[in-house]
């Protein structure tokens, strides 16, 4: 797959890619990293990892030997970090960062007695925080390499050919979302004639549908992951004729891989994704599991929760229990009849 979609970017400045949990998005980013260690710069959920949350200290601690660490510092990216992060959460809370001891604390800085220092962040305040850190770098890197080889401040970026980017928006509200999406449009048209590349990878189609509106059709490709029972997982090119009308495309896809027995535990992920924009679309408050009407809605809410929050789901096997099956199919079915969906027919 990694052949397939680096050959498509021969002709074009970016590839955009929406696929499902847990059948190798990270393994593919992974990849691409390792097959050129200079040449890309990489984020993923083990970039992610790089920053831990300490409850006793109420900091958010970066791992002193990653090499993000050291570009930060090198370059001065604090402020640029900081502007990053209040632009994407509108400001209210402010990031500070320690160099020395790899920490990072938040709080809310009026200048008056109403300020607070030590807040916990939420896991999404979490994520748009590492995301900018990212940002802020991808950003430098593009900044710099605008300028002639001569008049570049560092030759840091020089070798850099692809931003690599897996599912940067994690855990965040719609409204974050539109803006990371737009944000990332911006910064590979900046990046356009400069020799760089974007791969990025997505199992969240708001995210897709912005990215590949807000793209230039001409100069970007884009692609849907789909599963073939006789293929396996296919990537298909994304029509410039039509909206991503995901819903429609998932639905398809559990039905025909339940009517040969092929559930495997990307279907369950497609599931849960479309639950939660049905959630949203009808304003339920108490999220998509209260979507689930049927007699096996809680055991398969569990299993939901499981396989989305697996880490290392995408380089485990794939196999279901067929109890898990079984309450997957009944619960679907029950979905499409209970809201109506015209695929049910």
């Amino acid at each position: 797959m990694g052949d397939e979609v680096l050959q498509g970017l021969d002709d074009s400045r970016s590839a955009l890619i929406y696929a499902p949990n847990t059948i190798g998005k990270t393994r593919l980013a992974q990849h691409l990293k390792e097959r050129d260690p200079e040449g890309v710069v990489l984020y993923n959920s083990f970039v992610e990892d790089v920053f831990t949350w300490d409850n006793e200290r109420v900091v958010l601690k970066m791992n002193p030997a990653s090499d993000l660490l050291e570009t930060i510092v090198t370059q001065g990216l604090d402020t640029a970090i900081i502007d990053s992060f209040q632009a994407f959460t509108n400001g209210r809370i402010e990031p500070r960062l320690d160099f020395e001891s790899g920490e990072i604390s938040f709080g809310v800085h009026k200048g008056d007695d109403s300020s607070t220092d030590g807040i916990k962040i939420s896991r999404a305040e979490e994520s748009i925080f590492v995301w900018s850190v990212y940002y802020s770098v991808l950003s430098e890197a593009i900044e710099t390499l605008s300028d002639s080889p001569e008049l570049r401040s560092t030759a840091d970026y020089d070798q850099l050919r692809l931003a690599v980017i897996d599912d940067p928006v994690s855990s965040m509200d719609d409204v974050r979302i539109v803006s990371v999406a737009l944000a990332l449009a911006e910064l590979i048209k900046r990046a356009s004639g400069l020799g760089l590349k974007f791969i990025i990878t997505t199992h969240h189609a708001l995210f897709f549908n912005v990215l590949f509106n807000s793209l230039h059709r001409k100069k970007s490709r884009a692609y849907v992951l789909q599963h073939d029972p006789a293929e396996g997982w296919l990537l298909r090119k994304q029509s410039h004729d039509s909206p991503f009308s995901y819903h429609l495309g998932i639905i398809h896809d559990i039905q025909r891989a339940i009517s040969v027995n092929a559930v495997e535990r990307a279907h369950f992920n497609q599931f849960r994704a479309l639950l939660e924009k049905t959630a949203n679309f009808l304003g339920y408050t108490g999220g998509w599991g209260s979507l689930l009407r049927g007699p096996d809605a809680a055991l398969l809410t569990k299993v939901l929760n499981l396989y989305s929050h697996d880490r290392f789901g995408d380089i485990d096997t794939s196999e279901v229990a067929a109890e898990h099956k079984e309450a997957f199919t009944n619960e679907f079915h029950e979905f499409l009849k209970t809201y109506r969906w015209a695929a049910a027919a």
